[in-house]
């Protein structure tokens, strides 16, 4: 065939093609007239194409803005840095679908079925993505600040490096997500399931995680200062080096935690439950552990001048080379404590319980210049106090 002739076929199949498009949009056309219509780079900004099927399509660098995709079947569909500005995709199915660097700002995705997709770099911002189900789905590096997952399902979803700032998250589930280095920046994830979550090195600052079920999670290196983890189940979790200062955990779950090296300087833990924590080398300035658990834990050398322990239950627990001068213990459970090397001088022991606590001389010494109002002791301590006092 002649090059002329190639060039009027060409012109001929692309009439073809707008005439379709024009008639679906102008005439109303079935979806079904242009299902083997739509290439690459086709303009179909504002056209109404729900309920149509697309599975397999290639729709790379094509122009949807606006477009009405409700029910669509896009299943496997190659939509690769196309323009779905606006777009309604309520419903629709897009299992596989592959909208790497694809522009979805604003549009509408609720209930829309993502499972396995590939959103790398999509860009995300205020759409709506509730109920939506992004099971397996790989948004690494994707931009979804400000959008709207509420009741999503995340599940086993590849997150890393995604930008959620300011999204509403509550009550998703993202069960074993990887998050690693995600900007979550004031989102709001209260309620949701992220047990087995990779957080690593992840910022989520001033974010609501209160109530979460974040059991087995990683975050270690996390920058978690001013989040609300208030209530939040972290049992067993992986929180070694991370920023959790002036962080809300008031009543939250943390047993066995390893928080080896954290930052929990100003952070509230009133009520929380630590139990067989790992505390080696956490920083506890001006920390409120006003009746927790901190039973059965190990405590060597921190610094605890002036925390609040009050009501504080510590049974078991192993201090070694504390310093808790000034610090406030009244009505603190020690019983069947070890107190090695701590310095207890001016310390609050109003009420507290230290019966059966094992202890050495400095320990002891230091404690004759605590406040011990109504302290219940062991016959051993309170002779050895005695003598102390004697002297």
């Amino acid at each position: 065939m002649t090059k002329i002739g190639l060039k009027v076929v060409k012109l001929l199949s692309t009439t073809a093609i707008l005439s379709l498009l024009l008639c679906h949009v102008g005439c109303g056309a079935g979806p079904a007239s242009i299902e083997y219509g739509i290439v690459d780079r086709t303009d179909l900004k504002q056209a109404d194409l729900s309920g149509i099927y697309l599975s397999g399509a290639n729709l790379n660098q094509s122009d949807l803005r606006g477009a009405n995709l409700k029910n669509a079947d896009l299943r496997n569909a190659y939509l690769i840095s196309a323009w779905l500005m606006g777009a309604d995709l309520t419903g629709a199915k897009l299992d596989g679908a592959d909208l790497t660097e694809a522009d979805l700002t604003n549009a509408i995705l609720t209930g829309a079925v993502l499972t396995e997709a590939t959103l790398w770099g999509a860009k995300m911002s205020d759409a709506v993505l509730t109920d939506v189900d992004l099971t397996k789905a790989d948004l690494t590096g994707a931009v979804l600040s400000d959008v709207d997952l509420t009741d999503a399902d995340l599940t086993n979803a590849r997150l890393f490096r995604i930008d959620l700032s300011g999204a509403n998250m509550a009550n998703v589930y993202l069960v074993g997500s990887d998050f690693v280095g995600s900007h979550m920046r004031g989102s709001d994830m209260s309620n949701s399931y992220l047990s087995r979550g990779q957080f690593s090195r992840g910022e989520f600052y001033e974010a609501n995680l209160s109530g979460a079920d974040l059991t087995d999670a990683d975050f270690s290196r996390a920058n978690l200062m001013r989040a609300n983890l208030s209530g939040a189940d972290l049992n067993w979790a992986l929180m070694a080096c991370s920023d959790l200062t002036e962080a809300k955990l008031a009543g939250a779950t943390l047993r066995g935690t390893k928080l080896s090296y954290a930052d929990l300087t100003g952070a509230d833990l009133s009520g929380a439950d630590l139990t067989d924590a790992d505390l080696t080398a956490v920083r506890l300035t001006n920390t409120n552990l006003s009746n927790a658990s901190l039973g059965r834990v190990y405590l060597q050398g921190l610094d605890l001048r002036g925390v609040n322990l009050s009501g504080a239950y510590l049974k078991n627990a192993n201090l070694d080379h504390i310093y808790l001068t000034n610090a406030n213990l009244r009505q603190a459970d020690l019983r069947d404590t070890t107190l090695i090397g701590v310095e207890m001088t001016g310390a609050d022991l109003s009420g507290a319980n230290l019966e059966n606590a094992k202890y050495d001389q400095f320990t002891l010494l230091s404690l004759t210049r605590a406040k011990m109002n109504g302290t219940l002791m062991g016959d051993d301590l309170a002779r050895d106090l005695e003598k102390f006092m004697s002297f």
